[in-house]
């Protein structure tokens, strides 16, 4: 589902960059992003609190051409 989404970001819509926000402990989802071509770009310590705990953010994102290169494969 993931490829087909930048399928359309880049082909249809014309798109240079798609970027996501994901919790930290979503280790599935990170790694689902990553193989799909997605690139870690920072961390947001902290960025949410939900009840007495907080909840950290990566920011990843994937460019026009890094999506081409992982197109191919």
């Amino acid at each position: 589902m993931i490829k087909e989404i930048l399928k359309i970001a880049f082909d249809e819509l014309q798109l240079h960059r798609v970027s996501l926000g994901v919790f930290d402990f979503n280790v599935s989802a990170i790694a689902c992003y990553e193989k799909s071509g997605f690139i870690k770009e920072g961390l947001l310590r902290d960025s949410r609190k939900n009840g007495d705990e907080y909840w950290s953010l990566w920011e990843m994102s994937i460019l026009e051409n890094e999506w081409l290169k992982t197109k191919n494969f």
